[in-house]
């Protein structure tokens, strides 16, 4: 993950005015883990993942790395 967390941060400083660029690293998510009859309860649910990448695309923010939690890094 750190591979493509630098590439996000990098590129968004090369990148032209007006393209942006961002990444999603929820961890897992809780229905994937459900379905995998694990343990569910150290996952995200699929609708906060989803916030994530609304936000991601809908934000003026760029090179960031969003957890899906609310916490930008």
């Amino acid at each position: 993950m750190a591979g493509l967390e630098g590439f996000v941060r990098a590129a968004a400083l090369e990148l032209p005015c007006g393209i942006r660029v961002n990444a999603v690293a929820p961890g897992w998510v809780r229905e994937t883990l459900v379905a995998m009859k694990m343990d569910p309860s150290s996952g995200i649910p699929a609708a906060q993942v989803a916030l994530a990448y609304v936000r991601s695309v809908e934000g003026r923010m760029t090179g960031q790395v969003l957890d899906a939690i609310g916490r930008d890094s």
